[in-house]
């Protein structure tokens, strides 16, 4: 069954659709991929090594794309698909590296990297709010950063629904009780001597 939404091209039939689709998808949603690869990776570096990841995904991903959803539910799941592995690679470096680190030592590491990044380049009470709720979504579990990443990018429960493929109750439930938890915490930051 085809989805009737305007920004659901007709199936591909050439590589002239395939790259226009691409432009499309691109210039509609390629700032928001930015953001969102954010929350698969710090380091700059390896974020764009990593974007670039998600654009050759996305290419080739465009070939197969019907229509059956539409064009920012298929961007997100290429990113969701591409992100997620991305950790799971990282997390299988560090494992063969045998760099395991305690919860302490990597919340320590993580407050003194925020302490280096506040000092050196964020001077807005703004941006440093910002710094904490990222450094609380990269502590989250996989499917709930990607719930919480793709809720900040203004995707409603249905939409992320339908890009993890969890219920969308179940992301509304996620999404209100993670919110609730990084209230608390931001909460306790700011009142904190």
């Amino acid at each position: 069954m085809k989805n009737n939404n305007p920004e659901s091209p007709p199936p591909l039939a050439s590589a002239e659709l395939q790259a226009e689709r691409y432009r499309q998808a691109l210039a509609l949603h390629g700032a928001e991929l930015a953001r969102f690869m954010v929350g698969y990776e710090r380091d700059e570096a390896k974020r764009q090594e990593l974007n670039q990841e998600l654009q050759l995904a996305l290419w080739q991903s465009l070939a197969a794309f019907q229509g059956g959803c539409s064009l920012r539910t298929w961007v997100y799941r290429v990113a969701h698909n591409v992100g997620a592995s991305h950790v799971q690679a990282s997390l299988r470096r560090f494992e063969r590296q045998g760099l395991c680190l305690d919860l302490e030592q990597l919340q320590e590491a993580e407050s003194q990297m925020l302490s280096d990044q506040g000092a050196a380049v964020h001077s807005t009470e703004r941006r440093l709010d910002l710094d904490r709720i990222l450094a609380w979504i990269h502590r989250l579990r996989m499917p709930d950063r990607e719930v919480m990443l793709l809720y900040l990018e203004g995707l409603d429960a249905a939409a992320i629904g339908e890009v993890t493929g969890l219920n969308a109750r179940h992301v509304a439930t996620k999404i209100h009780r993670i919110k609730a938890l990084f209230a608390a915490k931001h909460q306790a930051g700011r009142t904190a001597p």
